[in-house]
């Protein structure tokens, strides 16, 4: 690829984020501004018990609506796979003695460079979730797997990530059994 950045410049930074405008020269010498949105790797847990798994639906300032989901974070500890099981017990209030790392992918590589690990949580331990403040009135939901898939049909399950996720976690079920 011989795409190549002309100049950037940062125009809006936070904690979570950092906002670039890049001047990108094409191939074929033609020339583009970007706006590109840097956020560090999420992750995403779906946890496994039984036919069972764990939602959370908070309030999403963006759309102004609360939203169901799985856990899911940003990489803010010493590994990813720690993030995770973070993740897991905060939101959900759910440890488990295993997990495993089963896909990524880009949120949206068309103006943001977060990437997505998807990991698979099993042998669930139930406790106490401890949300962070900017997460205030976050609730959980234990729901078997067929309820989760009514709640696609009828859209009350609408968070992208957590829609990719359950895709990737459906396609690793197919390989593995």
């Amino acid at each position: 690829m011989s795409w190549k950045i002309k100049s950037s410049k940062e125009v809006y930074k936070n904690r979570w984020m950092t906002i670039t405008e890049d001047v990108i020269t094409s191939e074929s010498g033609h020339d583009f501004t970007y706006g590109t949105v840097h956020k560090k790797p999420a992750v995403a847990i779906i946890a496994v018990n039984g036919d069972f798994t764990y939602l959370v639906n908070e309030y999403r300032h963006p759309v102004n609506t609360n939203v169901w989901g799985f856990p899911q974070g940003h990489f803010e500890h010493d590994s990813i796979e720690v993030a995770a099981k973070h993740e897991l017990q905060e939101e959900a209030g759910v440890t488990a003695k295993k997990m495993t790392e089963i896909g990524r992918f880009f949120l949206a590589p068309g103006h943001n460079t977060q990437q997505y690990r998807v990991y698979m949580a099993t042998g669930i331990t139930i406790g106490r979730n401890n949300p962070e403040d900017d997460e205030e009135g976050l609730t959980t939901r234990k729901v078997s797997f067929k309820q989760l898939e009514k709640m696609i049909d009828n859209g009350q399950f609408a968070d992208g990530p957590s829609l990719a996720c359950y895709q990737i976690f459906k396609s690793y079920l197919k390989k593995t059994t």
